[in-house]
């Protein structure tokens, strides 16, 4: 257990002696969101690029009915090299009416109230431009906020989007968990979240640390596995007794399609395909359907190009 005599302890009116102390004894102590507007003094880059850290609130989580009620987006420049970010070129945060009543469990995790968004409706104009020179949108669940967004704003379609929940690999750097609130205190700040611009900085935050087995910053991570291109594979009429063996190989049901389904690298495909072959169907002929999936369709609900291959 470690110990400290508060006899030694430092003038308390200086926050930060106060602080580097607790440090020292092996204290941990978590910060409160300081939203910056500059992340480097180094010299900029030849090469910088505009990212879009984005979030949305909404009326519930069926993009088929609920709507967005407040948008949240912080632009920044950052170097596709390293990661690293320099200036938040601009903020936008704007509140939505949606045309419906916002049910009270929305509010409780927002605190958004049919008062707040009473009259108001985001400028579908500025958005556009924007986003016009935007290189890539960043959303913690882009599953879920790039179905709202493009139903929205159709213009986001055109944009490559990124997941930082899903194309970081936080468990295989050391981090238990990649819920936002999580990695925050892991990178040694608290915020109050669930308001799109705070999550915004909160997440751009996140991606400015290094991760605690490559080194490298989140940002960086985040910028290669978005360029990768995946295919998505349907094991197309698989046996019934196959499924446990595709559940442990983390395929999963589409209901829909009523088919198992998983995305691989496409550098990983030609191995999964022989996994299949010989788990799955037994040497048996066989078909399987591809989707090549990458960061102009990925996480929305727009198919990639699609093609059915079989083998005897």
């Amino acid at each position: 257990m470690t110990t400290i005599d508060l006899n030694q302890a430092p003038d308390a009116k200086n926050l930060n002696d106060v602080i580097d102390w607790l440090t020292q004894a092996n204290y941990r102590v978590v910060r409160p969101l300081e939203i910056r507007a500059k992340f480097s003094e180094n010299t900029l880059p030849e090469k910088l690029i505009t990212v879009a850290i984005l979030d949305t609130e909404t009326t519930g989580t069926n993009p088929a009915k609920d709507k967005i009620i407040e948008l949240g987006i912080v632009f920044v420049e950052v170097c596709p090299q390293t990661g690293q970010a320099f200036r938040v070129i601009k903020v936008f945060n704007e509140l939505e009416y949606p045309g419906m009543p916002i049910p009270e469990e929305s509010t409780r995790i927002h605190h958004i109230t049919d008062e707040m968004v009473a009259g108001k409706r985001i400028d579908d104009a500025e958005v556009a431009t924007l986003i016009s020179g935007v290189s890539l949108v960043v959303a913690h669940n882009a599953s879920f906020d790039r179905v709202f967004v493009e139903t929205r704003f159709p213009m986001f379609a055109t944009k490559a989007w990124a997941c930082s929940f899903r194309q970081i690999p936080w468990s295989e750097e050391g981090i238990s968990s990649g819920k936002l609130e999580f990695l925050a205190y892991h990178c040694g700040f608290h915020y109050t979240g669930h308001r799109a611009s705070t999550d915004c900085h909160a997440l751009l935050e996140v991606l400015q640390h290094p991760l605690p087995t490559s080194g490298n910053l989140a940002m960086l991570a985040l910028l290669q596995n978005a360029r990768l291109a995946e295919i998505k594979i349907s094991a197309l009429g698989s046996p019934f007794e196959s499924k446990d063996v595709l559940k442990e190989r983390s395929y999963r049901w589409n209901p829909d399609k009523k088919v198992w389904a998983k995305s691989v690298p496409q550098t990983a495909l030609d191995d999964e395909v022989a996994w299949l072959g010989q788990s799955v169907y037994a040497g048996k002929g066989f078909r399987l359907e591809f989707e090549k999936m990458t960061a102009m369709n990925r996480f929305s609900n727009r198919p990639g190009p699609t093609e059915v291959v079989k083998y005897d």
